[in-house]
């Protein structure tokens, strides 16, 4: 192989190897050769994302599943490789997922491999990206992991080619297994590129080859910077700033492996981020130790001790942000790929008097019905937002005031939301897009919460509500909060006081709950002349009380 240095023989590949595919099929399109070469030498494990049957309903669906992956394995036979694993994850949906790289970091765990295959960040089908940033992000876990990166639909700057003419034929029969997909004419389409790649190969006689990107985890996500920023190639004339960059703003106090599963999300989003900050509120665990270590590009601020409110230290990040967009996001969120592109496509297409869009969250033991609400499932603008995982516009935020400081935790995002109001701003729901929280469904259980939402939604009326809401809300709250039925809420009625689910059981269930309805009663009196000097009845159409 001397005459051509880059050119290599895959059947030198030895140990074991796993190869991660999008669809069934690409693993077969973007290195079947290099498969086919090495299955005798190696153990080879092909895992593969999703189930191939984009848009089918039910049993339809199933279906082609099953077809496509028994296409797959007949395919495989042909290159002599026969442990295949099928993730059965949703086709065209990869970029949802939010257990993605998790997916990802437990395959490699299971096979413990030398070697890792896998899409390269430059492709442009949606699943094909959202696939080759998150197992980036997975291999950036493992910094001393080899690993080669294919082309399937896009070509990759190959700094490897493997000569696989010996091993073309197998590849070609092995795609025309496919014919749900039109397998002769991938097998055509392969040819083709053989053919093309072979062009740049002098004084040899080479029939076919196959290009990677050959890099370390360690390098893993240096190449996914490089590769996105040379993908979305700005017009002519344009300013060289990115007027839709955004800074993911994250708290933190002693989780520190959900923030790193948060983190691990954020690497692998098809649009980056342009910066994360984490603001630490002097957690006892290792957080700014693990975050120095694993997550260098993370600005971290570590605060001096632990008695600082949500307010205040989401506050402090967003003072840190520098782009005009923020993710407003909690530390055990975990984002799907796709979640800040989609997000910000939709803001794209909204008026500048859009200041936040909030995205839907799925929580544990959220009830189907919720879910399946069509009530949750509409667009709509707001008086509130979800403050876990929601974009905004980083000059509205600053214009409002950012969070009430006096409300320390809960119930701000809604108070800031009737700011951004009487600014003539709005603030959209799009469900669309889901994020998962791991924090469960409803109000959480406890003194500290029960006295914090009673206390704040009070503050927060207190500025806000106009007179004639202020004197019947006591009321309200009574028939349509406190005595609401438990199956209202799981259904999905309550789509906006997200933070009112479960207030009557957690004053059936908290014990001491009737003082410390009685605390937070003298708090709020102790605050009435703070509110009162900040009141500014809100009259936008968008404002509601915090009651449905």
């Amino acid at each position: 192989m001397s005459a051509y240095p880059q050119l290599r023989d895959p059947r030198a590949l030895g140990g074991r190897i796993l190869v991660l595919a999008p669809h069934p099929d690409d693993e077969v399109l973007g290195c079947g050769g290099v498969l086919a070469a090495c299955a005798a030498t190696a153990a080879v494990r092909v895992w593969i994302a999703s189930d191939g049957a984009a848009g089918l309903p039910g049993p339809e669906r199933a279906r082609q599943a099953e077809l496509r992956a028994e296409e797959s394995r007949r395919a495989a036979a042909l290159l002599g490789v026969s442990d295949l694993r099928f993730a059965g994850l949703p086709d065209g949906r990869l970029g949802a997922e939010w257990t993605l790289t998790e997916r990802i970091v437990q395959a490699i765990e299971d096979f413990d491999p030398q070697l890792v295959l896998a899409p390269s960040p430059l492709e442009h089908h949606p699943d094909h990206a959202a696939l080759a940033s998150a197992a980036c992000a997975a291999l950036a876990r493992r910094p001393g992991l080899r690993a080669l990166l294919y082309g399937i639909n896009t070509p990759v700057p190959a700094g490897v080619l493997f000569d696989v003419s010996a091993f073309a034929a197998a590849k070609h029969a092995a795609l025309r297994c496919f014919a749900s997909q039109d397998g002769a004419a991938l097998a055509d389409k392969a040819a083709a590129l053989d053919r093309a790649r072979t062009l740049n190969i002098p004084g040899r006689e080479v029939s076919a080859v196959e290009g990677f990107v050959e890099l370390a985890g360690s390098q893993a996500l240096e190449y996914l910077r490089r590769a996105r920023e040379l993908a979305p190639a700005q017009d002519a004339g344009a300013p060289a700033a990115d007027p839709w960059a955004t800074t993911a703003v994250i708290t933190t106090w002693n989780k520190c492996k959900d923030l790193c599963e948060n983190l691990d999300g954020l690497r692998a989003q098809t649009r980056p981020f342009a910066a994360i900050v984490v603001v630490d509120n002097a957690s006892r665990d290792d957080t700014a130790a693990v975050l120095a270590a694993r997550y260098p590009e993370v600005r971290l601020v570590v605060m001096p001790h632990s008695n600082f409110g949500a307010c205040e230290t989401f506050n402090i990040g967003f003072a840190s942000a520098a782009t005009p967009l923020l993710a407003i996001l909690d530390d055990d969120v975990v984002l799907p790929p796709e979640w800040l592109e989609r997000t910000v496509e939709r803001l794209q297409r909204e008026p500048e008097s859009t200041a936040i869009v909030s995205t839907e969250v799925v929580e544990p033991q959220m009830p189907q019905s919720y879910l399946d609400s069509p009530l949750l499932a509409r667009e709509r603008y707001m008086s509130t937002f979800r403050g876990c995982a929601s974009l905004a516009r980083s000059a509205a935020v600053r214009a409002a005031g950012g969070y009430d400081e006096r409300l320390y935790i809960y119930g701000n995002e809604r108070d800031l939301t009737c700011r951004l109001l009487n600014l003539g701003f709005r603030v959209l729901q799009f469900p669309s897009v889901r994020a998962f929280h791991k924090t469960p469904f409803g109000m959480k259980m406890g003194r500290r919460s029960l006295y914090y939402h009673a206390r704040n939604a009070w503050l927060t009326m207190l500025k806000y509500a106009p007179l004639g809401d202020l004197l019947r809300l006591p009321w309200l709250v009574l028939t349509r909060v406190i005595l609401r039925r438990g199956a209202k809420e799981r259904a999905g009625e309550v789509t906006d006081a997200t933070g009112t689910i479960g207030l009557g059981r957690s004053l059936r269930e908290t014990p001491g709950a009737f003082w410390v309805v009685c605390k937070a009663s003298l708090s709020v009196l102790a605050n009435l002349p703070y509110c009162l000097r900040r009141r500014q009845p809100c009259k936008a159409p968008d404002f509601e009380l915090p009651l449905e």
